[in-house]
């Protein structure tokens, strides 16, 4: 280090052209250091690997668009028997380029050597995924400080910079109640002050699917919006009345123009993903059977059958039973039905 300043001007800053911020997942992660906190077993692990899987397949996570790269997960809490369990729950096939890790050495201690190390054998991996910091800190209990908290998540910082990766730590929250979920974040304000941005994961109860994910950061814009756990994915939860039945409808009729449609609202939920549109299993599948009629009208049957463990949904297109009348049945080709809500534009996936 020299003992000068390396100074410039406000004219130079300005002459430089702006280079605009590569999300790895729209408007929630980009390249840098972020924190996701939430309390144990609230479901954080489950969301860590779903984002894994988008980055992977270049799929949406939570309904916004992904750049498509390889992963490296540090599954330290998780083995490889768990590993494969939960992926069986989220993808039917092994998605390449995720590269999967349960063991690591501490922060300081080799951590940022083999992280690189990783890096310069795959090159093209762009997310690291760290679960959890507890795991990799050499202080715990009461020599935990502003300055050890600010120190570790600055080493990390800088390995994320240094490598132009988006590096995601996975941490707890601390039991005592705060108006501000950000305050939650166990451990001093150290940590969040050094990452670029900081996600939060909070449950009313946990038996409870719902929950709330707030961020904020550097180069995103905070966001606070509910979501929705079921059959062990992660959704944007959408409120019922937001699914306006012509657009319903005319996402179903795509599908169903290749064939019939048997299987769970979450398989169903993960087919319509792909043509654009991004709706909670949970809350989908309440409103198709709640408006089986009205489907029925736009020629759409649906059949539901009940097993031990799940529901499964049967869905066919019969233009024949369509109503073609001039009734106000939510069908018309022209517009949305009237007195019924229009959704906000739906997020692109990436290409």
């Amino acid at each position: 280090m020299t003992n000068e300043l390396n100074t410039y001007t406000m004219q130079d800053l300005y002459n430089q052209p702006i280079e605009p911020v590569e999300y790895l997942v729209e408007g929630l992660l980009a390249a840098g250091l972020y924190i996701l906190g939430g309390s144990p077993k609230v479901g954080k692990s489950w969301m860590a690997l779903q984002l894994c899987l988008a980055v992977c397949g270049g799929t949406a996570f939570l309904g916004r668009a992904t750049r498509k790269s390889e992963v490296l997960y540090l599954a330290l809490e998780d083995g490889p028997q768990r590993l494969h369990s939960r992926a069986l729950r989220l993808a039917d096939t092994a998605p390449s380029g995720l590269h999967l890790c349960h063991r690591a050495a501490s922060i300081g201690q080799g951590l940022e050597r083999q992280i690189e190390a990783q890096l310069a054998e795959h090159p093209h991996i762009r997310l690291v995924v760290l679960d959890t910091l507890q795991k990799v800190r050499c202080v715990g209990g009461s020599g935990m400080s502003y300055s050890s908290d600010y120190e570790d998540a600055g080493t990390l910082k800088a390995l994320a910079d240094r490598n132009g990766i988006c590096l995601l730590v996975v941490h707890h929250l601390r039991k005592m109640a705060d108006d501000d979920p950000f305050n939650r974040l166990s451990g001093t304000n150290g940590l969040a002050g050094a990452a670029d941005g900081t996600l939060i994961l909070m449950r009313g109860k946990r038996q409870d699917g719902a929950a709330t994910l707030y961020a904020t950061g550097r180069d995103i814009e905070d966001v606070e919006e509910e979501l929705e756990f079921a059959d062990c994915r992660w959704s944007r939860a959408v409120p019922p009345e937001q699914l306006q039945l012509t657009l319903v409808t005319k996402a179903l009729k795509e599908l169903l123009a290749a064939g019939e449609f048997r299987g769970t609202a979450t398989e169903l939920a993960t087919r319509l993903e792909t043509q654009g549109n991004y709706w909670s299993p949970a809350i989908l599948s309440k409103y198709l059977q709640s408006h089986d009629d009205a489907l029925a009208q736009c020629g759409i049957l649906l059949e539901t059958k009940r097993t031990s463990n799940k529901r499964l949904l049967h869905l066919r297109y019969d233009a024949q039973t369509c109503d073609t009348g001039d009734g106000s049945d939510g069908c018309d080709r022209d517009g949305p039905a009237r007195g019924m809500l229009s959704l906000p534009s739906q997020p692109s996936l990436a290409s």
